[in-house]
C-alpha cells in the first residue's frame, strides 16, 4: 500500500513540475500580434512577418519600418545601425542597451530574431526618429507620422523642440502619479531639468528608451498641476516646455 502511494506521489510530482515548466515556457514565447494594424503616414503596413507582442510592446521587422520612416540600415553580427539625416539609432539583437545620437538608452524589451526575420520595438524605433506614436486599444492600431516619407525634414538645428507624448493628462485619481514624457529632438546630458508644481523632480528622472519618468515625489492634492520641461539640445537650442493636468478626487 505504502509502495502505491509512493508511486502515486512521485509520478502526482512529476507531471507537477512538467506542467509548471510548460506553463512557464509558454508566457516566455512571443504571440502574434494578427489583429494589430500599423499605420505610417497614412499607409496601412504589410509586413512579411505580421507584428509580434512581447511583455506588451509591439514588434515587426526591422527593415520594414525603418525604410518605411526614411532611415537606412545596416545589421551585422547581431548589431542593428541605422541613420536618418542626422539621427543615428542603434540595437543590439538579446540586449536592452541601445542608443540614440550617441546617448546610452535602455529599451523594455530587446530586439530578437523569429526566423530569418529581425523583430524591433516598434514605438522606440518610431519615436527615435523623430515620429509621433499613437496606440488605439479599441481597435489595435498603431498610428505613426512622421520619421520619413513626403518633403524632407527641415535641418535638425531649425526644428523646433516638441513633447511627443506626455502624461498624466485630463484629470486623474491617483495622488502618487508616475509622470512620463518624450520630446522630438535629444536632450544634452546634464541639462534636463524637471519640475512638478515649482519642484525640482530631476534627481529621479530616468529614461526606458521609450519615455522619460519620473514618480511623484509627493502627495498630489485635488486641483491643477504643472509640469515644466527644460534643458538644451545638444545643438544649443534652449527646451522649456510644459502641460497641465488635473488630480480629482477618489
Amino acid at each position: 500500500m505504502n509502495r502505491s502511494c509512493n508511486r502515486l506521489f512521485h509520478f502526482t510530482r512529476r507531471a507537477a513540475i512538467a506542467v509548471g515548466a510548460s506553463a512557464l515556457f509558454a508566457t516566455a514565447l512571443p504571440v502574434l500580434a494578427q489583429n494589430v494594424t500599423v499605420i505610417v503616414n497614412g499607409q496601412t503596413m504589410n509586413f512579411d512577418q505580421p507584428p509580434i507582442m512581447r511583455s506588451g510592446r509591439v514588434f515587426v521587422p526591422l527593415r520594414g519600418i525603418f525604410e518605411q520612416l526614411g532611415a537606412s540600415v545596416v545589421y551585422a553580427n547581431g548589431q542593428i545601425n541605422a541613420t536618418r539625416g542626422s539621427t543615428t539609432v542603434s540595437l543590439t539583437i538579446g540586449s536592452t542597451a541601445a542608443t540614440v545620437n550617441g546617448q546610452s538608452v535602455t529599451v523594455d524589451v530587446a530586439p530578437f530574431v523569429i526566423g530569418a526575420r529581425t523583430l524591433v520595438p516598434l514605438r522606440f524605433i518610431a519615436q527615435s526618429l523623430g515620429a509621433t506614436v499613437n496606440w488605439n486599444d479599441s481597435n489595435e492600431t498603431v498610428t505613426i507620422n512622421g520619421g520619413g516619407g513626403g518633403a524632407p525634414p527641415p535641418p535638425a538645428q531649425n526644428r523646433p523642440v516638441v513633447l511627443t507624448y506626455s502624461w498624466p493628462t485630463g484629470t486623474i485619481y491617483n495622488h502618487y502619479p508616475q509622470i512620463r514624457f518624450n520630446l522630438n529632438r535629444p536632450i544634452a546630458q546634464g541639462t534636463l531639468r524637471v519640475t512638478l508644481d515649482g519642484n525640482d523632480v530631476t534627481a529621479g528622472v530616468s529614461n526606458n528608451g521609450q519615455y522619460y519618468f519620473v514618480p511623484a515625489p509627493f502627495s498630489l492634492q485635488m486641483g491643477n498641476h504643472r509640469v515644466r520641461v527644460t534643458g538644451q539640445t545638444p545643438g544649443g537650442l534652449n527646451i522649456n516646455l510644459g502641460w497641465t493636468f488635473n488630480q480629482g478626487s477618489y
